[in-house]
């Protein structure tokens, strides 16, 4: 699976995850949600998957009208046994309050839509501009409560780098120049999420997390945020 933000679909129907999926190795299938009127488009999230989709929804997440910001989505596709979530939450430091309700929302919404008898636990993962320890990340990972609701994803970075001596997992980085622009401070801002099951050898155990995409190998970097990758065991 690939877990895809700020995807852009022009009005002419161009869309640039299709474009990744036509020219990436093998078939892809893709889920796509876009909400947030940008430019010449929709600016939004999208699912890349080696298996067929079976099912997809899109989630309008709560959000405050503003110059500065758009509308955020969820975007839900379920293959071969597998809910997997993709977001994208709001981006200023002090849009805590804003991203709190949006994660109460995708809680729901996962809550709502996935299948408990499914091979896996919900995969969640995104860009959710939050650190690990500001309260929209910590509901996640049931550690408060917010308006009297809680919820409980394993955070597959914190999991797999307990004690490993990974590094910080710094998907905002100033080393690369994208992210120097904005002038401000490193951090881990992306995350993949994976519910739980109370059975510690079971599917959904998170097996390994890395940061990965975060060298300029064409003299460019992908993004302005480096990639995560996880590994999920299915047995």
């Amino acid at each position: 699976m690939v877990l895809l933000q700020e995807v852009m679909e022009h009005g002419d129907g161009r869309n640039q995850a299709a474009w990744i999926a036509e020219h990436a190795a093998g078939e892809w299938s893709m889920a796509y949600g876009g909400a947030g009127e940008i430019g010449v488009g929709r600016f939004g999230n999208a699912v890349l998957s080696r298996s067929p989709i079976d099912a997809t929804s899109v989630l309008d997440l709560p959000y405050e009208p503003r110059d500065d910001d758009i509308q955020r989505v969820v975007v839900h596709a379920r293959t071969g046994g597998h809910d997997v979530f993709c977001t994208h939450l709001n981006w200023r430091f002090d849009d805590g309050y804003v991203r709190e309700r949006q994660v109460v929302a995708l809680a729901d919404f996962v809550r709502d839509v996935a299948d408990p008898a499914g091979a896996l636990p919900p995969i969640v993962g995104g860009d959710f501009n939050a650190d690990p320890d500001a309260e929209e990340i910590r509901y996640l990972c049931g550690l408060v409560a917010i308006d009297g609701r809680s919820a409980y994803f394993q955070d597959a970075w914190r999991v797999a780098s307990a004690g490993t001596g990974a590094g910080p997992g710094w998907t905002w980085d100033n080393r690369n120049v994208f992210a120097a622009a904005d002038r401000e401070p490193d951090r881990r801002i992306d995350y993949v999420f994976v519910g739980w099951r109370p059975s510690p050898k079971g599917p959904g155990r998170v097996e390994s997390a890395r940061v990965v995409c975060d060298r300029a190998l064409t003299g460019v970097f992908a993004s302005d945020h480096f990639g995560l990758f996880v590994e999920i065991a299915e047995e």
